[in-house]
């Protein structure tokens, strides 16, 4: 699998309400709920009908940890599946470091040990993009992130890039599933219009 998946949107739908566009990740764990725990990683907008664009979706995927209501971060460090992760407190403060072997060999693991009031979040992104969340992590608990190489597109009427899905005004609660193993570069087209509902489709992939 390359680096990056270059994929290229194209609206040839009839809408003309102008909907947003957003991709999200799923978390591959049986409690995830995309409707609650989803994040929008990237949204589209103003692609009129017959235009385009290019969206770059890396391979890697970054890991860090924030607290104090999000007003306090650590440094974001590359991620591997079947690693497990501690945000600690060393003598310079709180950071995250590599701590050895995730639970699964599919799992990502971020374990809380430190004492901060509310917890912890720990977030994943991609192309410097919030990904995927897990608020409120106690201390001596983990979040656990089950990723597979797939992504999910949906329609909305109000939804912020880098938002829970849960706070967007959707056009749908149907997602369409991009399953990007071994892809390089793939072409998505919306199709449809106010009468029929509207559709996501794989023109051709490599």
């Amino acid at each position: 699998m390359p680096n990056t998946i270059k994929i290229h949107y194209v609206n040839k739908s009839m809408n003309q309400d102008m909907p947003k566009i957003f991709m999200f990740m799923r978390n591959e764990i049986p409690t995830f709920d995309a409707l609650k725990d989803g994040v929008a990683w990237k949204v589209i907008e103003n692609v009129g009908r017959g235009s385009s664009c290019n969206v770059l979706y890396p391979i890697e995927t970054m890991v860090s940890a924030s607290w104090d209501e999000r007003t306090c971060q650590t440094a974001m460090m590359q991620s591997t599946i079947g690693s497990r992760y501690t945000v600690l407190q060393d003598e310079t403060g709180i950071t995250i470091t590599n701590d050895g072997n995730a639970g699964n060999t599919r799992s990502i693991d971020v374990a809380n040990d430190v004492h901060v009031e509310g917890g912890i979040s720990v977030d994943l992104y991609k192309d410097g993009k919030l990904m995927m969340t897990k608020n409120t992590v106690a201390y001596g608990q983990k979040a656990t992130f089950v990723l597979h190489p797939k992504l999910y597109w949906g329609l909305a009427s109000e939804i912020q890039e880098g938002a829970q899905i849960s706070s967007a005004v959707l056009n749908s609660d149907q997602f369409f599933e991009q399953d990007l193993e071994g892809v390089s570069e793939v072409t998505v087209s919306l199709y449809g219009n106010a009468e029929d509902g509207y559709q996501f489709k794989l023109e051709n992939q490599r």
